[in-house]
Parts: structure tokens; sequence; C-alpha cells
């Protein structure tokens, strides 16, 4: 089972095409770096602000490291630097830079949840989880800190937790993107699928494009021999996102199911097209071929699948024939 993407998501990932003024601006919490200046440093911070919108980040570095040595203590200039360490993806001196403007100033909620985004996005969850929490005992009426919390509890397999914290947005926020899709996803994970199916079709509801709610979804009902509602889920989610090789494969398995052993086939080898590595692909690809009658395609699929499990079983893998990465 793949873990809980950060990755759609609005406070989710490091991305360098976001604008300057740190994720903050990404977020809406300023309209400009110049914005995040202090009268203490206003003219030398002006200047490296705009040289960062105009992308000469070295001069803007050495404006701001000059500047730090008369003003120490200026949060807007360790958050311009921190904004420059963000756009040239440095990110260890980016935390250094966020976590000393919360020494001096612990309220500073955008700086802890700009942590908290850097911390998720390198999949560093358990490090993200404590700025979280304070951000959302700062600001409890934040429905996207409490997603994030919940997913950050996810993401370190805390579960009920994050079940909590996830209704706890939703409260606040029936349609905040992704909060139906990832209540569904600890659902699932706490076995209850039909609670799970129930918030991937209000995800869906929502926000139709949500790719990983129609693919969950549609797991489930093919789990439950729903043959026709999962192919229709699972074709929706390959036309939203043609390179997810898992949305692929069990497309095909939906199609093995109905009976439709040609287009099967097809999804089987783009999966594998996709992803090698989806041993179980191979499996599928031959039932369905020696469905179809071609018995010989069916046996070379059966071998092949067989030489990669026992591959996998002398590596070390623990032959597992379910790997979901894409």
């Amino acid at each position: 089972m793949r873990g809980v993407r950060f990755l759609r998501f609005i406070a989710s990932t490091v991305q360098p095409r976001v604008g300057t003024a740190l994720l903050a601006l990404a977020l809406g919490f300023c309209t400009s770096a110049q914005s995040l200046l202090s009268q203490t440093a206003e003219q030398t911070g002006e200047q490296a602000a705009r040289k960062i919108d105009s992308g000469d980040l070295n001069a803007a570095r050495s404006l701001l490291i000059s500047a730090l040595k008369l003003y120490p203590r200026s949060i807007a200039l360790h958050k311009l630097l921190a904004t420059l360490e963000f756009k040239e993806q440095h990110f260890g001196p980016m935390r250094s830079e966020l976590l000393r403007t919360l020494e001096l100033d612990p309220a500073d909620t955008e700086t802890r949840l700009n942590l908290a985004m850097l911390e998720s996005s390198l999949r560093h969850y358990a490090q993200a989880v404590p700025h979280l929490q304070e951000y959302t005992r700062l600001r409890p009426a934040d429905a996207q800190g409490h997603l994030l919390l919940g997913r950050a509890y996810l993401n370190t397999n805390q579960t009920l937790v994050a079940e909590k914290e996830i209704q706890k947005a939703l409260t606040l926020d029936p349609r905040l993107p992704m909060a139906h899709h990832d209540l569904g996803f600890a659902e699932m994970t706490l076995g209850r699928n039909d609670a799970a199916l129930e918030e991937f079709r209000k995800e869906i509801e929502v926000n139709p494009s949500s790719e990983d709610a129609y693919f969950r979804a549609g797991v489930i009902e093919l789990e439950r021999d729903h043959v026709a509602q999962a192919e229709t889920l699972l074709r929706q989610a390959v036309a939203l996102d043609s390179r997810n090789a898992s949305a692929h494969f069990e497309l095909g398995r939906s199609y093995v199911k109905g009976r439709k052993f040609e287009a099967a086939q097809d999804e089987f080898r783009q999966a594998l097209s996709l992803n090698s590595r989806l041993i179980r692909a191979h499996y599928g690809l031959a039932q369905a071929l020696r469905a179809a009658g071609k018995t010989a395609e069916a046996q070379r699929e059966l071998e092949l699948f067989a030489q990669l499990m026992a591959r996998n079983r002398s590596s070390g893998s623990g032959g597992s024939a379910s790997n979901d990465s894409q």
C-alpha cells in the first residue's frame, strides 16, 4: 500500500518554481518578499529582496550575510535568507534559518508552518509533528493545519490520532481538498473499508481531480467483486494520471474479472512499462493471456514471474510481488 502523499497538496512539498518570500508567499501569507522586512534592516533587506526576485542570488546572499552581522536578531533578514536557501534548494541551511526565526519569535505561526512543510516535503514526518502540534495550538481554527497534522500522524503510523485531527479539519471545513481522502486512508488502514469507501466517494464529489480517491475507491470495489463500479473508478484514475502503474494494474485486474481479456493485457503491459518492478503484473498478464487462449505466452509470463520472485527472495527483498511504487 502506498503511503499518503504530501505531493498532491498545497502544503506538501518544496518546489523551486514557487516564488520568493519562502513558502509563506505560496500560501498567501504575504504579497512580496519586501513585506518580510523589518524597519531595523529595511534598506539592506529591500535590496536583498530585489536581488532574490531578479534571480541574482549570489549578490543577495552577500547582502544578507553582511546585514545579519549588524542585525543578528532581525527576523525579516533570517526569513529572506531562508527564502534564498529555498530557491537554491539548500534545505539544511533553510531549516537553520527557520529555526533561528522561531528562536527569535516562537509565536510566528507562518514560519512554524513553513518549517513543518519543509520537513514533510523531505519525508521527515516525525520532525514535522511537533511544529504542526504547536501551529494548531496557536491557530486552532485553521482546518488546513489540522489536516497537515493528521497527515503527518498517518505517515508516522499514528492512525487513531490522525483520524481525530482529520475529523477536526472536516468539522472546520467539510469541503477541504484531500481531507476526505486522508480520512478514507485512515479508515482503510484501520480495516474499515465501508467507511473508507464512503470517504473516498466524498472526496471525489468535492474534488473531482483527485486521482488517488478514484484509485483507492476502485480497489475497494474490486475486492468486493463490484466489477462494473471498480472499472469505472479505475478508468477515471488512469485518465487523470496515465503514468500511475498501480492504477493500470488494478484496471487490468478489473478487466480480467469482467472477462475483457485483451483490454486486460494492454493494462498489465502498460503497468510494466511504467514500473518494471511491479512483478505481480506479470502474473496478471499470464492470467489474461491464458484466458484468451494464448497458452504459450501465458506460460512464458508465469515463468518470468517465478524467476523474478525467486530473485527477490534471494536478494532479501522479501519476495513481494506487490511493489506499488510508480
